[in-house]
This record gives C-alpha cells, sequence and structure tokens, in this order.
C-alpha cells in the first residue's frame, strides 16, 4: 500500500521545525491522528511517544520557546500548544516499535502509528479493516480501561458501533484493576473532568483508600462551581519544573568553589540554590578533565586573539590569565560556551572566526550561564570547522560523554 500521499499529509500539518525535533529523537506519532489521516478526518491533537526517557526529555527541551504553553501535566503525558498543534508528549512508558505502543492502546481502530525513526507508518492488521467498518474490537491489555469505557461514547457519537460481548470486556477488565489509592485512581481516570478533575480527591488524598468516598466524590462533581468552567493552561516558570517530575534518573550535581551547579537537562552546566531531590554528586576533578570549552576568536597567521580586545591572544599549550585591571578585556573574566551551546556564541557570525577548545581548572572556574566563565584557561587547539559543525546536530547514535543526559 502506497502511503505516500499520508505521509506528505502528515508532514505538512506538523509543519518542518516539529518533524526534524521529532526525527531527531526518533519519536513515534500514534493513536487518533493516525486514525484521521486515514479516514480523511481533521486531525485534533498529536499523540507523542519516545523510546527512552533521555528522548523526551530532549524533545521537550528542543521544543520549549516562546509561545509554547502548557495545558495540563501529569504523570502520564505533558499536553502544550505547538503553534497550532495540539500536542501531547507521552510519558507514562517508553516504547521500542510500534506494536509495544499498540499493547498498551484499546481499540483496533486507533492501532495506527508513523515512526519517525524509518520515515514510515505501522498499521495494525485490522486498522483498515475495522475503521472502515466502523467497529469497536477491544485489547483487554490496554494501560486505562476505565477510560476507554469512556471513551464508547465519544466513539458511538463518530458512528462506531461494539457489540455486547466486547462492552463487557471493558466492564470485566476494569473491574480487575487493582486500585489501592487516590492517586492510582485519578491516574485511571485521565484527563476526564478537566480542571477540577485535579482538586476531586485533595480533601481525602491521605485518607486510607476507600472505593465507595471516591463514587460519593464523582457523584457530586456536576456541583462543583469549576465544573462548567473551561480548562486553563498551567503556568510553569522552568522547563525544569516539568522536567524533573518526569526524568527518574538522579540528577547530575558539581559543587565548585562551594557554587552548586547542575547537569541541565540539555546537557549544560546551570547553578542551583539547592540539592534536588534525587541526585548524584560528580567527582569535580574528572568533570573538568574530561570536559572542554569553545570559544570562537580571530585567527592572523598562526596567532589566535580575542575578538573584543585584539591585543589579547591565546597561545595554543599555554596557560593564560584574565586581566584583572579595572576597566580591563572581560571584566577580570575569560568568557567561554560548552559544546553543545557554540551557537550561543557573541561571534558565531564573524566572518574570520575559528573556534578554539581550552581546558578550564576546577579553582579558576567562576560560573556558568548563559556563558561558562573563568580566571584562566589553557587553549589546546583549533577545532576544525567540519567537526564543530555536527555538534549541534548530534544524536543518540553520536559519541556523548556520561557526564551529559
Amino acid at each position: 500500500m502506497n502511503t505516500e500521499f499520508e505521509k506528505k499529509k502528515l508532514y505538512a500539518y506538523l509543519g518542518k521545525e516539529l518533524v526534524d525535533d521529532l526525527k531527531r529523537n526518533k519519536a513515534f506519532i500514534a493513536g487518533g491522528t493516525i486514525t484521521s489521516l486515514f479516514s480523511n478526518k481533521e486531525i485534533n491533537d498529536v499523540d507523542v511517544y519516545f523510546r527512552n526517557e533521555e528522548s523526551v526529555l530532549k524533545f521537550l527541551s528542543d521544543i520549549w520557546h516562546d509561545g509554547r504553553y502548557v495545558v495540563s501535566h501529569t504523570k502520564k503525558a505533558t499536553q502544550l500548544m505547538y503553534g497550532d498543534v495540539n500536542l501531547q508528549a507521552i510519558h507514562f512508558n517508553y516504547f521500542n516499535s510500534p506494536e509495544e505502543i499498540f499493547n498498551t492502546f484499546d481499540f483496533t481502530t486507533c492501532m495506527g502509528c508513523f515512526d519517525f525513526n524509518k520515515e514510515q507508518f505501522v498499521l495494525h492488521p485490522d486498522f483498515l479493516k475495522h475503521n472502515s467498518q466502523r467497529i469497536l474490537k477491544f485489547n483487554s491489555d490496554t494501560a486505562f480501561p476505565i477510560v476507554s469505557l469512556l471513551r464508547v461514547q465519544k466513539y458511538e457519537k463518530k458512528g462506531f458501533t461494539i457489540s455486547k460481548p466486547e462492552f463487557i470486556r471493558i466492564i470485566l477488565t476494569c473491574m480487575n484493576l487493582d486500585i489501592n489509592t487516590y492517586g492510582e485512581l485519578k491516574e485511571q481516570l485521565g484527563g476526564l473532568y478537566g480542571v477540577n478533575y485535579d482538586k476531586l480527591f485533595e480533601d481525602i488524598a491521605d485518607d486510607e483508600f476507600s472505593l465507595q468516598d471516591a463514587i460519593d466524590k464523582i457523584a457530586n462533581i456536576a456541583l462543583d462551581e469549576d465544573y462548567f468552567k473551561e480548562p486553563v493552561s498551567i503556568q510553569f516558570n522552568k522547563l525544569d519544573d516539568i522536567l524533573d517530575t518526569i526524568a527518574k534518573k538522579p540528577k547530575k550535581i558539581l559543587d565548585v568553589n562551594n557554587k552548586l551547579f547542575r547537569i541541565g537537562y540539555d546537557g549544560l552546566l546551570q547553578q542551583i540554590d539547592k540539592k534536588p531531590e534525587y541526585f548524584e554528586m560528580l567527582e569535580v576533578d574528572q568533570f573538568f578533565k574530561e570536559n572542554k570549552f569553545y570559544k570562537f576568536v580571530k585567527k592572523d597567521g598562526d596567532r589566535y586573539f580575542s575578538f573584543y580586545d585584539n591585543n589579547f591572544e591565546y597561545i595554543i599549550g599555554q596557560e593564560v590569565e584574565a586581566n584583572t585591571n579595572k576597566g580591563s578585556y572581560g571584566g577580570g573574566q575569560l568568557y567561554f560556551n560548552e559544546k553543545y551551546d557554540i551557537d550561543s556564541s557573541t561571534y558565531k557570525n564573524e566572518r574570520e572566526k575559528v573556534l578554539i577548545e581550552a581546558s578550564i581548572k576546577p579553582e579558576d572556574f567562576i560560573d556558568a550561564g548563559p556563558h561558562i566563565t573563568a580566571k584562566k584557561c589553557t587553549m589546546i587547539r583549533e577545532v576544525p570547522e567540519e567537526e564543530y559543525e555536527k555538534w549541534n546536530n548530534y544524536n543518540e547514535e553520536d559519541e556523548i560523554d556520561d557526564w551529559g543526559i
């Protein structure tokens, strides 16, 4: 079956920038988006699935720009607006193949996927048949059967039908759930009630779980003054506020000259006020031995000079120290960028630029963000342009050291 038309339609809907981000992180789009493409229906939202934790963290970091705002954020997924695209990054689990994603879905009519690694569609054997017949066949291994029960209503409004045996299978699967806390129940309910859903069990969250109390709470939800209000976007001041709730791995921390720094999800150093709940302390000397720092300078013959101060020279193999005289170049500091942040360099657009690589001793390190600053450095080499051009386009197969994410 030729699916080139559907692929081009999907790419046009998403836009080149988003497609590139999805390719770079080897993501999947699965579910309703694919159903809409093959049914010639309007796309309402886009569910994105990932192969591992690093990929979803990197993806959210890649797309976090002005104009993005979060609609909802739970342990299961983060929903945000990417321009006009209603995007949901799924992170309750990770998947190596479309078939693994299908195993969590409730109905075969949803079991369509586009793999951005292979740039091709993968469809369940019954996907097209059941969509054309407009019938619902239930997968009892689905992760959230209560939501499936509620979704039957939505599908019936779209002209789908479900047989009585299939409907009973959904009910029996719900009965088989092992729910022991109000938090677990909220996860199973999904985003059913919009803005007031998060407040549903607030006053009894720490109580011993009682299914009857939960039933009574849900019975009264329509009386809540917020019930008929539209959901509102959630304000997050920092991307890390979201990523910290997704990441399961300990945060990597450095204590340098009595200042705390962490390795951010973008792989860059950032100063922090206190240690996170879960962290791993890195050995400072080893970190600075393994990591190098970079800046663009002006090359004159075989000599290298600062763009800011034409008299300040960097010499391969020699240590140089910032001029500490009042009003001097750099204000007593040398400025650098980290390896995957050279695009933020002040002089990246200079025609005569070359990139130099330098090492910094821990005792000479000053600060991080938006630039790395130091009192002294030793220039190691000039970096070939063909080498550093690749750094901002790296992927999982490139060699990235263990200090990053």
